[in-house]
């Protein structure tokens, strides 16, 4: 917004809330201290008491403040803000040698406007992730650090929050780390959306689908992960305050040999340089909501809700066609089978072998969703789930090296044709 613009809008939001003072000194309950609790000032503004235009002044200015500054500033903040640090100031009858009248009140308000909307922080959020452990030096991926838990670092956890963790598992344990924009509430909110989508990478290229895995069925491998505060248990810290207390669960992952070890680095430097995208286009942002649903798949369900679930992951990564009358005449399974074949496929019996399976596997998701019928195994689910993971990690690789050439659905099938229909020149 142009800083003219901007200078306009706290202007009228400063006269709005000038406004807002003159109802509350109209007096009544609005001017008792008592009245500005944690229900304030929703409370004070019944037509009983006369402050009925109150309210919509006061949802206005906040809004307003909350369009020039919605990196930093979460809505409560700025409601408590403007409630306790200016409007409790300039109503109450025990501040009233503070109070200010005309013009005064306006700069006031004007300069209350100002600090809110220049309001920038920055605070790492500590979230525990019980079922974690490290050895070594952290790792990182996209804007989360995971690390352990230091001596120092556990007994102030649990001074803070009490007994935390039993004295078996505190070795190694870890806390994912993310430098976080804004207030508390914007902080923690940016932070779990960061550590939610890595534990989306970490489930959905590193975790078992079904079988048996070097640690045991993919069950074992649940326990508060990917759950990033269910029920406000999860322990968390930022800055120095600290909340919900939990302890860790039995089953212990270590990162870098049950995690990180699935992937080469340069696999991993592609997924990192993926999610730290500020604007991934149409096709990176299919790749990231297929992520998401190959990381859902991973976790427990019934055998035919998992099996579904990679079925959505698939036709997130590749389905979509530019024109309806494409779809209508070579079918959704034709057109998955064919990409897949292509996008991950080495050679011309691997290309068959994809096409075949997609074909299977798709014709097992007809059984059931159509019929209700079709029984799922823990093999088809872990095998199916593996080549899905198989697509997803060429199609990132595709994006590195092709770029703008595949960018979006348009523009892959157009690659794929020429896959297809371009005669090799002759030696």
């Amino acid at each position: 917004m142009p800083s003219m613009t901007k200078e306009a809008e706290i202007d009228r939001l400063a006269l709005k809330l000038a406004k807002l003072v003159g109802i509350f000194r109209q007096g009544g309950k609005a001017n008792d201290f008592h009245w500005w609790n944690e229900n304030s000032p929703r409370s004070i503004f019944y037509p009983i008491y006369g402050y009925q235009d109150g309210q919509p002044l006061f949802e206005e200015v906040v809004q307003g403040v909350l369009k020039l500054n919605s990196e930093m500033l979460s809505e409560h903040e700025i409601e408590t803000k403007i409630m306790f640090d200016f409007l409790q100031t300039q109503t109450i009858s025990w501040t009233k040698e503070k109070h200010l009248n005309d013009q005064s009140l306006v700069d006031e308000a004007k300069q209350h406007v100002h600090k809110l909307v220049e309001f920038q922080a920055w605070q790492d959020v500590d979230i525990s992730i019980g079922s974690f452990q490290l050895q070594g030096s952290p790792v990182k991926i996209g804007n989360v650090t995971f690390m352990r838990i230091t001596e120092q670092g556990l007994e102030l956890w649990k001074r803070e929050l009490g007994v935390l963790w039993d004295s078996k598992t505190k070795d190694g344990l870890v806390v994912a780390r993310v430098r976080a924009p804004g207030d508390q509430y914007k902080a923690l909110s940016y932070a779990e959306t960061c550590v939610n989508q890595a534990l989306d990478v970490f489930r959905a290229f590193c975790f078992p689908f079904a079988i048996l895995s070097p640690i045991g069925r993919s069950n074992s491998w649940q326990v508060e992960i990917g759950y990033i505060r269910p029920s406000s248990s999860t322990p968390i810290r930022i800055g120095n305050s600290f909340s919900a207390m939990l302890g860790a669960g039995s089953t212990q992952i270590e990162l870098r040999k049950n995690v990180f070890s699935k992937l080469e680095q340069p696999q991993w430097k592609a997924i990192d340089k993926l999610i730290l995208k500020k604007q991934p286009g149409e096709m990176e942002s299919k790749l990231l909501n297929s992520i998401h649903w190959l990381s859902e798949s991973t976790k427990p369900d019934t055998k035919k809700s998992k099996f579904i679930k990679i079925c959505v992951a698939l036709e997130t990564l590749l389905g979509g066609e530019p024109k309806d009358e494409e779809l209508k005449a070579r079918g959704i399974t034709t057109m998955l089978a064919e990409r897949a074949a292509f996008i991950a496929g080495t050679s011309l019996d691997d290309r068959s072998a994809i096409d075949k399976d997609i074909r299977n596997y798709y014709s097992m998701r007809s059984k059931i969703i159509h019929r209700g019928a079709g029984d799922v195994s823990l093999d088809d689910i872990e095998k199916f789930g593996m080549l899905v993971r198989r697509l997803a990690l060429s199609l990132l690789r595709k994006l590195d090296e092709l770029g703008t050439e595949i960018n979006n659905i348009g523009k892959l099938e157009i690659w794929i044709k020429k896959q297809k229909y371009t005669i090799p020149e002759k030696e």
